[in-house]
């Protein structure tokens, strides 16, 4: 049976029916605790209300959550099914109530339980003092890191620890005979320096035949951003690689290098040296655009350690169906 998509106007409804109930939920908590009220200074209760006594609330409670969720409502609203949420139809966002939003985003800046509820909350840079999501606009001019830091948006799927190990594990089974795929935490030094010692192992063993690098890895500590390489080494000479190819996914005005080029030639030549410069290939693929002022963040994906992998595995799949590579 197929359940009806929920309206606007169902779930605005329902957030309304939640601001109420929080509200009263914040009243009678401010009865109770008026030496708790730091925040409130001189404005009227209704303002704080709406301003700052959740925040209050979270910062003099000992399990902010476990308490709102002894509300039957309130737990009700926040723990609905999707089907009773409405969800925008460009960027794919939740119509969640501003104080519930309000709620996620305080769990997560202030961790009294580990409560970081994923797709719903923002880094507590993005945030307002109160707990809001802040518009763009609002970030200072030097706020680089902050718009690195992932997008602000429900559609937006960041790569946790898990993500990482699946993809690993799928990505690594296509390693066979002269193919092999790096896929590890680390940088991209790191698998370099790998890739010399395998090479140099093989070429002790006997090996005579090309051997082929598929590496996944952040660019290097400074620089988190997800990449890809294709190293082509011949075993008689573990120093330095026949071929080298590496893929960002950022966006460039071609002929232009991606902006994170310099990491690639950076981390090579730590490795390789210099030279290496000189017949690095530059494969990268415009499929992700940082955020900045004025634009509109779902329009963009944020998901980098995704596209990295779908092209690692391409590489891997280019390798294994090239027949002059095997």
């Amino acid at each position: 049976m197929k359940h009806p998509i929920c309206t606007i106007e169902i779930a605005e409804a329902a957030n309304r029916s939640f601001e109420w109930e929080v509200r009263n939920f914040l009243r009678a908590w401010v009865y109770n605790h008026e030496d708790k009220t730091l925040l409130q200074f001189d404005q009227p209760l209704d303002e704080y209300l709406t301003n700052d006594a959740l925040r209050d609330f979270f910062l003099n409670t000992r399990h902010p959550i476990q308490r709102l969720l002894k509300n039957r409502p309130i737990a009700c609203h926040l723990g609905r099914r999707a089907r009773a949420v409405y969800f925008d139809p460009v960027s794919g966002d939740p119509l969640l109530a501003p104080t519930e939003q309000r709620i996620y985003n305080l769990a997560r800046r202030m961790d009294s339980e580990r409560m970081h509820i994923p797709f719903r909350s923002v880094h507590p840079y993005k945030q307002t003092e109160a707990g809001d999501t802040a518009d763009i606009s609002t970030y200072p001019p030097d706020s680089g890191q902050i718009r690195y830091n992932s997008g602000n948006h429900f559609s937006s799927r960041p790569a946790n620890g898990n993500v990482f190990d699946e993809n690993s594990k799928r990505c690594t089974a296509k390693s066979a005979g002269n193919l092999h795929v790096l896929f590890k935490r680390g940088f991209l030094e790191e698998r370099l320096q790998d890739v010399k010692v395998l090479t140099a192992a093989m070429h002790e063993a006997g090996e005579t035949q090309s051997q082929f690098f598929v590496i996944y890895s952040r660019h290097s500590p400074e620089e988190g951003h997800f990449g890809t390489s294709l190293v082509i080494m011949d075993p008689a000479n573990p120093d330095f690689p026949r071929r080298v190819m590496v893929c960002d996914t950022l966006l460039k005005e071609l002929p232009h290098h991606p902006r994170w080029w310099n990491h690639f030639i950076t981390e090579y030549s730590h490795v390789f040296g210099e030279a290496i410069s000189e017949i690095v290939e530059d494969l990268s693929h415009p499929l992700q655009k940082v955020n900045v002022k004025g634009d509109n963040p779902y329009r963009h994906d944020w998901d980098c350690p995704y596209y990295a992998t779908s092209m690692a595995n391409a590489l891997a799949d280019l390798v294994k169906t090239t027949p002059n590579s095997r």
